[in-house]
């Protein structure tokens, strides 16, 4: 697609099962009784009247039947909502099994990152395995998102998405990721606006801790943290990148798990409806229009 879109929009507000950390059992030993599960989170995106749902590596899809994936698929479409898949690893075949749940699920991009926590994958692997799989995707008309995080430095991962060389091919853009890595956002920005075909947006705030001695890295709702939204925005543009902002949170636990769960909540909430509002505000300033591109 290649159709001009109104200035007031950005790419698509959505949530995933990243935002919903707690909810849906993310953390193994505070699980709530009655997880969320993938339909219940398509409902969840219908009352914030979101557009798009990126299930990802904590709900994992390749649990559901394909009786089940059909379900959800129907679900959303019901709702309006489009289906982003995500995964982890960078193995063919797991691609390629995440690829056929696109599919079932009518869902244009997968996100994936390239390991497990403390395995990262090699980036000459990551480069090798892409390659096998990537013509596939293409022809399924899917693109895949390789998320960045602190294991590679982002001017690595803006060296493999050249040297590959294809639209369908770019990155999942999570600023706060890198921080770890010890990259300034300017830096990440840089190094991988250019190339984003996907954001994840969670905000945070660093506090001292108890003992005065260190810091701590504390997730905040999107607005509330130190985030730079409005230089993430107008890098993105800059580079007429248009890829849907999906918001993440990092609630921190409270005394129960109920009040946990509804910190969540009220976050999820609030963290929405601060980015779109940013959002058309950032566009009402600056007058910028995007294209919608194949992704």
């Amino acid at each position: 697609m290649d159709a001009e879109e109104d200035s007031s929009t950005f790419g698509r507000v959505g949530i995933g099962s990243w935002t919903y950390p707690w909810a849906v059992g993310t953390v193994t030993d505070s699980r709530p009784p009655e997880p969320m599960s993938a339909k219940a989170l398509v409902r969840t995106a219908a009352e914030l009247q979101v557009q798009v749902v990126q299930i990802a590596d904590n709900l994992p899809l390749d649990a559901l039947t394909s009786p089940e994936l059909e379900s959800l698929r129907q679900l959303a479409q019901d709702y309006g909502i489009a289906l982003q898949v995500g995964t982890r690893g960078v193995d063919p075949n797991h691609l390629l099994k995440y690829l056929r749940i696109a599919e079932e699920l009518e869902s244009t991009l997968v996100r994936t990152l390239g390991g497990w926590l403390g395995y990262p994958t090699p980036l000459p692997e990551v480069e090798k395995n892409i390659h096998l799989v990537l013509p596939t995707f293409i022809d399924a008309g899917v693109s895949l998102a390789l998320e960045n995080y602190e294991v590679y430095p982002t001017a690595d991962l803006a060296n493999l998405v050249r040297s590959i060389d294809d639209p369908r091919f770019g990155i999942c853009l999570d600023v706060a990721n890198s921080f770890a890595a010890w990259e300034s956002a300017e830096q990440i920005l840089d190094n991988l606006a250019s190339v984003a075909i996907s954001a994840h947006i969670k905000d945070f705030t660093v506090e001292r801790t108890n003992s005065l001695m260190g810091f701590a890295c504390v997730g905040r709702p999107i607005g509330q943290g130190k985030l730079p939204l409005d230089l993430i925005l107008t890098r993105l543009a800059q580079f007429n990148r248009r890829p849907d902002l999906i918001v993440e949170l990092w609630p921190p636990p409270q005394r129960t798990l109920e009040e946990t769960l509804s910190l969540e909540r009220t976050w999820a909430s609030e963290s929405v409806q601060y980015l779109r509002s940013s959002v058309a505000g950032f566009f009402r300033k600056t007058g910028k229009k995007t294209r919608i591109p194949i992704y």
